[in-house]
């Protein structure tokens, strides 16, 4: 273990005993830098947990009879631990927790994705405290979007795009297109702004809804809000609302049309053009 983090002291809160010893096991095997020390199956007795231990972290399971995980931490005005989701929720919930960045293991856990994870929260929780007291302040930022992408069904309003010195949170309406910029993306926006998110397009592709956004080019992903027409010769390319053309692959082009027809069915929407 890298003597430049501490041993984290973490918890986790799980209604199935299963689910409980499962974590319990792959940290012990996968994870020595992680020292659990208890477990609760209950919102309820995890509050106590909290009390008597001052985790540093704790791996809580959303679906629970009586409180969801979610009704716990929103117990919490501030907190002090850092909030691991372990969940095999369903995908739209899934995708906000994705969009909201905050941390989450999939059931059934695979053991790399919980390594990376642990190193997450050991750089999380250095030994740098300006760095932390960021991190805290940031972690409460994500969950306020998390449960606002939550309530309005997983369809989210808001996103959260990390970049090199914290985030920014924008409107997913305001999003023109997404455009891959080796393992970055720039995202352009309506107003006429420019972001570097330290994300890859892939991963917005993957999140972003798919009611809405349609990925035409291996580097372009596209808002069909703003798509005005469709061109298909020289190539094939889109004319957004603010006479942006961007191109659309050929092994992709058949896709798009099927797409911006069935978006537009019934509304205004995009023109196809010979």
């Amino acid at each position: 273990m890298n003597e430049a983090f501490r041993r984290l002291r973490a918890i986790i809160v799980d209604d199935e005993e299963n689910g409980r010893m499962n974590l319990l096991q792959m940290l012990e095997v996968h994870c020595p830098e992680i020292e659990v020390v208890g477990m609760a199956e209950s919102a309820e007795d995890a509050r106590l947990l909290v009390v008597a231990q001052r985790p540093d972290v704790v791996f809580l399971d959303i679906a629970m009879p009586e409180e969801s995980g979610f009704d716990f931490l929103e117990s919490y005005a501030e907190r002090e631990f850092s909030v691991v989701f372990v969940t095999a929720y369903n995908q739209h919930a899934l995708q906000a927790i994705k969009n909201s960045a905050v941390d989450y293991l999939l059931k059934p856990i695979a053991p790399h994705e919980l390594r990376q994870t642990v190193l997450k929260l050991l750089r999380l929780h250095s030994d740098d405290r300006v760095a932390e007291e960021r991190s805290s302040r940031d972690t409460t930022e994500q969950f306020r979007l998390l449960m606002d992408n939550l309530r309005s069904g997983g369809k989210h309003q808001r996103i959260l795009v990390p970049q090199t010195r914290g985030f920014r949170i924008i409107e997913v309406a305001d999003i023109l297109y997404l455009q891959a910029e080796r393992n970055y993306t720039c995202i352009f926006l309506e107003n006429g702004d420019e972001i570097i998110a330290t994300t890859s397009l892939k991963e917005f592709d993957d999140n972003l809804s798919t009611e809405m956004f349609c990925r035409i080019h291996k580097s372009n992903l596209v808002n069909m809000n703003h798509v005005l027409e469709f061109h298909n010769h020289n190539g094939g390319y889109v004319v957004l609302r603010n006479k942006q053309k961007l191109p659309v692959s050929f092994r992709r082009t058949k896709h798009f049309v099927e797409r911006i027809q069935s978006f537009v069915h019934g509304g205004d929407g995009a023109e196809a053009c010979d």
